[in-house]
């Protein structure tokens, strides 16, 4: 199954998406790369949280999500670049990059808070360093990941209400 498909089949109803990543480390800036690049959508919420994931819960609980979606790089033991979609119980064997609090950690509370379905979009990094670039491989995946994001999200049947949920632009 294809990176649309996977998403497609996930995501639905008023949605929150999170971009997580130190934009100070290389490719760790992913998750916040992609958000920056969504299209202003109603129902949907996207949230530049850079390296604090756990200052924004608040925000993103109070959009009553359907569904959120995390991004973030994740050493998938694979090519630089390669991207996978995990749910919670997939990413104990993974490991975040740089990031004080766990991906699982913040995808529990959500879940408890919200019932929504919550899944990650991992891309793997080159290198997470201080102070580096974004590697080619990985601005490659945040171009595909973003665009078939607004692709799924543009096409999406909406909840009647979803245009009262509309939160406009990014926040950072």
């Amino acid at each position: 199954m294809d990176l649309r498909e996977q998403i497609a089949r996930r995501i639905h109803g008023n949605v929150v998406i999170m971009g997580i990543g130190n934009p100070c480390r290389g490719d760790d800036a992913a998750g916040s790369l992609v958000v920056r690049q969504l299209r202003d959508l109603p129902g949907v919420c996207a949230i530049d949280a850079q390296d604090v994931p756990e200052n924004h819960w608040r925000q993103a609980v109070n959009h009553r999500p359907d569904t959120i979606v995390l991004i973030d790089t994740v050493n998938l033991d694979s090519a630089p670049g390669s991207i996978a979609v995990l749910d919670k119980d997939q990413i104990a064997g993974h490991w975040p990059s740089t990031h004080r609090m766990p991906i699982s950690v913040l995808m529990s509370y959500f879940e408890r808070e919200t019932h929504a379905g919550i899944f990650l979009i991992a891309i793997q990094p080159r290198q997470t360093e201080f102070l580096q670039s974004v590697s080619a491989d990985v601005q490659v995946s945040v171009a595909g990941v973003a665009d078939v994001l607004n692709n799924v999200l543009a096409t999406m049947p909406r909840k009647p209400d979803a245009a009262a949920g509309h939160l406009k632009g990014v926040t950072r």
